[in-house]
């Protein structure tokens, strides 16, 4: 079939689905589901939403029985946020007057949305303004004191202690959204009380544990700003059969007569994302046309983004983490050598979604067995690499390190639940000598100069 009868059949195809939905029969309409699927929402899903692995919990506790927590070293993502002001502006331009058009089209019986849907949409106007920009919503608070309580519950030994300076590190970037996390995290450790009185540090920057890819040059160049290479399979995907019937089937559950643009369809995606995020009890009306297949579609044109840009998707993106894997290893290796008191107890780190996925990629977690591609959707649904799962608001990262008798051992946690670094060694827990190893091999000849030409960040 040429070009111009592919075009006909997927004119006919979208005016089928128009006429279904008219109706409100089969089989568009019926394809939406009741809820949205909150742990599929790709980097803006909720914390308390996110995909947990409890499977390896018995392993775990086999492994450090007669053990006792020495140190941990914690990286977070920052919790649930506001828009940037870029995206911002995307959203003011775009959807208040696709609400007006969507209204109109149910007022001529055209589309799926149920009234209190429409309802919603009329008159819509965005839940934010721009001095909200960036900063943490009501719900990022919650998820970051949550996960605070959570290490002083579970290690109680370690950090059921007044606060003492010398006895945590605390460190976050120039952002508002990192200091304001390590604000409700700390508060969630100690109380109401005492966060009050906590002096936080000053933020620096280039920071090259927490930000180092702002201060890499060559990755800006090579990565972040090539848009031949990186974003190639991102772009490519929506030229396919998946991407095509989700916006078809979306905008004719809408009430349009054509399709909607892309640009038009991740507007949606994002703010029903947003709204899922800041408000889970209630159902965005902007979800309401997309139905579980179509969030999977979506969600992988996401995971085509930063699988390019972050992770495994380009060499360049692991070696750029060396830095923070080495303050792994420095601080474990100086509290086994000195083998008595130990400070600090905690390191606790808050930073970036960039972070987070260039760090997992170095310590090899969640590696797919085949890249991911503009062609390969249907066979990667099932995907260990999922930015749904290893990158939602408030991401966390810790390595706990135990002594149990006369040797030292460590476990990695990824959203509180322990999980095997299958690089390293077999089992949930390691020893330290093999994790020292590793860490060696792979990380002891960073060279951050060499690597990326170092300037101070943009």
């Amino acid at each position: 079939m040429g070009r111009q009868g592919a075009a006909t059949a997927t004119s006919l195809t979208l005016c089928l689905m128009w006429l279904c939905c008219q109706c409100h029969s089969l089989p568009i309409c019926e394809g939406v589901e009741d809820e949205t699927p909150l742990h599929l929402l790709s980097t803006k899903t909720g914390y308390f939403n996110a995909h947990k692995d409890g499977s390896h919990w018995e392993k775990y506790t086999e492994a450090v029985h007669g053990c006792s927590a020495k140190q941990v070293w914690l990286l977070a993502r920052h919790g649930t946020r506001f828009p940037t002001a870029n995206d911002m502006g995307h959203l003011v331009k775009l959807l208040p007057p696709l609400s007006q058009r969507i209204r109109d089209n149910h007022r001529h019986d055209r589309g799926c949305l149920k009234e209190h849907d429409v309802s919603q949409l009329t008159d819509w106007f965005p839940p934010f303004e721009l001095r909200d920009r960036e900063q943490l919503q009501e719900m990022g608070h919650e998820e970051m004191a949550s996960i605070g309580t959570h290490w002083r519950e579970f290690l109680p030994d370690l950090f059921n202690v007044d606060f003492d300076p010398s006895l945590f590190k605390i460190d976050f970037t120039v952002k508002n959204r990192t200091e304001q996390s390590a604000y409700h995290f700390l508060r969630g450790m100690f109380g109401e009380d005492t966060v009050g009185n906590i002096e936080l540090p000053k933020a620096y920057s280039p920071n090259f544990i927490l930000r180092f890819y702002k201060a890499c040059p060559r990755w800006l160049r090579e990565v972040y700003k090539n848009n031949e290479t990186t974003y190639k399979e991102r772009w490519l995907f929506t030229e396919t059969e998946h991407f095509k019937k989700m916006v078809h089937a979306v905008s004719a559950r809408l009430g349009f007569m054509h399709p909607l643009s892309t640009d038009e369809m991740v507007a949606m995606y994002d703010e029903c994302r947003y709204e899922a995020a800041w408000w889970p009890q209630r159902k965005s009306a902007w979800c309401s046309a997309f139905s579980h297949y179509d969030f999977e579609v979506m969600e992988y044109h996401q995971d085509l983004k930063y699988y390019y840009e972050d992770s495994f998707g380009h060499p360049l993106n692991p070696k750029t983490a060396c830095q923070t894997l080495n303050d792994i290893r420095k601080l474990f290796q100086l509290t086994v050598q000195k083998d008595g008191e130990v400070k600090p107890r905690g390191v606790f780190y808050f930073a970036h979604d960039k972070t987070v996925f260039k760090v997992m990629a170095s310590l090899g977690l969640f590696r797919p067995p085949q890249h991911l591609r503009h062609d390969n959707f249907e066979d990667m649904r099932n995907r260990v690499w999922r930015t749904s799962f290893i990158s939602p608001f408030s991401a966390n990262l810790a390595f706990v390190l135990y002594k149990c008798e006369s040797e030292y051992k460590v476990a990695l946690f990824f959203q509180g639940e322990p999980v095997p670094v299958g690089e390293v060694c077999q089992g949930t827990v390691c020893a330290w000598e093999e994790l020292q190893h590793w860490l060696k091999e792979n990380h002891l000849s960073c060279d951050l100069n060499a690597l990326c030409m170092l300037k101070d960040e943009l």
